[in-house]
């Protein structure tokens, strides 16, 4: 602060009109928290009665002056009486509105910020009612005393100041070299609303910003000081500012979705209240595969275990209507235009694809978690474009919390980004193998997968056209012609339950894919008691360790599999063996995934992370990329 100044060159002006019940609760906090070397002057605005002066000699503070107006002005007006004609020359100017309450130390505070830098030119506290400078911020419901308890704990978070889109007229500390250059308030904003922002577009022209003092806190009892004309007033002063200043409009909703400080956009979330959890669904596409299996598996678990601790509400989009049947009994949330609900933590059950996805993540909630399924998107270059690789690391890099299917996973991601990352490997479950109709007899050999060239089906369909009939649940059916005993079922499309009726009634499962996160047809294939060939890999290794069980079968190269699987047909003739002991459920993957999330809610909200994401969102959308 500059040393020249101190509170005794502040003059404060409360301009009143009537409400002296109100003012008096202000005089009384001012005569507590502000040194008598500050004057102050209540400008009564034409009260009809002597209500105000009456309460101001009751209080009878030595820095208290009384004026009167003989006219009924309007705010605008008897503020600009107030600095011209009653406030000393060269003061600063702290216009305090009468239904407000200050607190300790806010006025040293405000007048820090003032002038920690020249071109602050105007500073208001936080409040609880105060637009853009209220806490929470779009909290209508949350009384005055609660909003305090909020700042009281957010404001260790914030930074002393940051630089806002305009100022707000209850309580405004302006530099009395800011007055003198370009005077106060245009009176035709008269009686007022939208004066005080005319006024900081004015000064802003000049280079002079309005600053938030975060460290300091004014309660505003609003009371409706205009009545029925406070509609009008607003919509024709708005009128009036944008012909003016046509930057307003845009620079305050720049601010709301790019500018506001993370700690600040989710204070709602430090009211009492059960948590809430969004369970990201709107990735999935309107088909089914082993990302939606995983992922509606785990939310019906997931749910019944927490649904007496959280609120879990499902993030959709227009193609989750593909699995409306699933989704039945859940929470929806489909993040309509308008919506202002934010959550405590967002969870997306598979790795982060879109920036669009990353931002929606962002804007919805603090806390960020995700699993990472693979990288194949990645290490297969045509599956990739451009940007997906930065989009992986960076959110690797940002999530709060990260999940990986299989420690191999794990170990491809940090030797494929060349990093290391901390994450929690939770294998996937199954519930196949939980009724007496899913132990049949095998009718064929199964052969899973889909279309992409990893998955290894149509190689795989080379060495297995003469071992019996074969159902090949994958890709569409290739152009060349297959034997007549192969029957080509295309996934996507088909029930959950007839995949699993598929699965039931087959004598071997085969799984050829190259890459996988983690191979679930093998673990629904064991848990059914059928034998399953699959390539042997870290990641197959890996499975095999963890569900011990000798129908797993891993071979070489697909070559193998002609002879491995004709052996186990011999064998077995198509019957299924013992049912296994050690399959994991997927309530045993829900409790471990439900364990994760609720020790990230208990977790303090990681403020600098926060504002790296929010960071990088703004630099894309100023890059064109959202």
């Amino acid at each position: 602060m500059d040393a020249a100044r101190s509170i005794s060159q502040v003059t404060i002006l409360i301009p009143a009109y009537g409400a002296a019940d109100k003012l008096r609760v202000c005089l009384r906090s001012l005569a507590n928290h502000v040194p008598r070397c500050c004057p102050i002057f209540v400008l009564d605005d034409g009260t009809p009665d002597d209500s105000i002066e009456v309460c101001c000699q009751q209080e009878a503070m030595d820095n208290l002056t009384y004026v009167r107006s003989k006219q009924n002005r309007g705010f605008v007006a008897t503020c600009n009486w107030g600095w011209n004609d009653a406030a000393p020359a060269e003061t600063d100017i702290l216009l305090l509105n009468s239904d407000t309450e200050v607190t300790a130390g806010f006025l040293e505070e405000m007048l820090r910020v003032l002038y920690s830098f020249e071109r602050h030119g105007v500073v208001t506290p936080r409040s609880n009612n105060a637009t853009i400078y209220s806490v929470p911020l779009r909290a209508p419901d949350v009384c005055p005393e609660e909003s305090f308890l909020i700042w009281q704990e957010m404001r260790a978070e914030l930074p002393v100041f940051n630089v806002m889109p305009t100022a707000v007229g209850f309580c405004m500390l302006i530099k009395a070299v800011v007055l003198e250059r370009f005077g106060l308030f245009d009176e035709i904003y008269s009686p007022g609303y939208n004066e005080e922002n005319d006024f900081v577009c004015r000064i802003n022209l000049h280079g002079y910003s309005a600053v938030v003092a975060n460290q300091a806190f004014v309660f505003h009892y609003e009371s409706s000081t205009f009545g029925s004309r406070r509609a009008t007033l607003e919509a024709d002063h708005r009128q009036i500012l944008i012909s003016r200043y046509p930057e307003y409009a845009q620079k305050i909703s720049t601010y709301l979705e790019f500018e506001l400080d993370p700690v600040e956009k989710f204070g709602i979330l430090r009211r009492k209240h059960r948590p809430r959890v969004l369970y990201d669904l709107f990735h999935l596409p309107a088909k089914h595969s082993g990302s939606s299996e995983f992922a509606l598996s785990l939310l019906r678990d997931l749910f019944t275990q927490t649904q007496d601790i959280w609120d879990l509400f499902v993030g959709v989009s227009e193609e989750a209507r593909f699995f409306s049947g699933d989704l039945n009994g859940y929470r929806l949330f489909d993040d309509r235009p308008g919506s202002e609900m934010v959550f405590d933590v967002a969870f997306k059950p598979c790795q982060i694809f879109t920036w669009a996805e990353f931002k929606r993540m962002n804007r919805l909630s603090p806390r960020l978690s995700f699993v990472l399924q693979d990288i194949i998107a990645v290490r297969s270059d045509y599956l990739g474009y451009m940007d997906r690789k930065t989009i992986f690391a960076k959110t690797i890099e940002l999530a709060d919390q990260i999940y990986t299917i299989s420690r191999y996973t794990h170990a491809d991601a940090q030797a494929y980004f060349g990093r290391g990352f901390p994450s929690k490997t939770i294998h996937h479950g199954t519930n196949a193998g939980l009724t007496s109709s899913e132990s049949m007899k095998g009718e064929y050999v199964l052969l899973v997968g889909n279309s992409f060239a990893h998955k290894g089906v149509k190689e795989a369909v080379k060495y297995l056209t003469d071992v019996g009939p074969v159902y090949v649940l994958g890709g569409d059916k290739p152009l060349e012609v297959v034997p007549e005993h192969i029957q080509w079922v295309t996934s996507g499309k088909l029930t959950r339950g007839f995949v699993r009726e598929l699965y039931a009634k087959a004598s071997v499962v085969v799984y050829p894919s190259h890459y996988e996160g983690y191979g679930l047809p093998i673990a629904e294939g064991l848990a059914l008691g059928k034998t399953v060939v699959a390539l042997d890999s870290d990641l197959n290794r890996e499975i095999a360790c963890s569900i011990k069980n000798d129908n797993l079968i891993l071979v070489k190269s697909l070559r193998d599999l002609h002879a491995v699987v004709s052996d186990r047909l011999h064998i077995s003739g198509g019957a299924s063996a013992a049912l296994p002991l050690n399959v994991r459920r997927w309530s045993d993957v829900a409790r471990d995934y439900a364990e994760g999330l609720q020790e990230l809610l208990g977790r303090p909200l990681n403020a600098a992370k926060m504002r790296s994401r929010s960071e990088c969102i703004r630099l894309l959308h100023s890059a064109g990329h959202l």
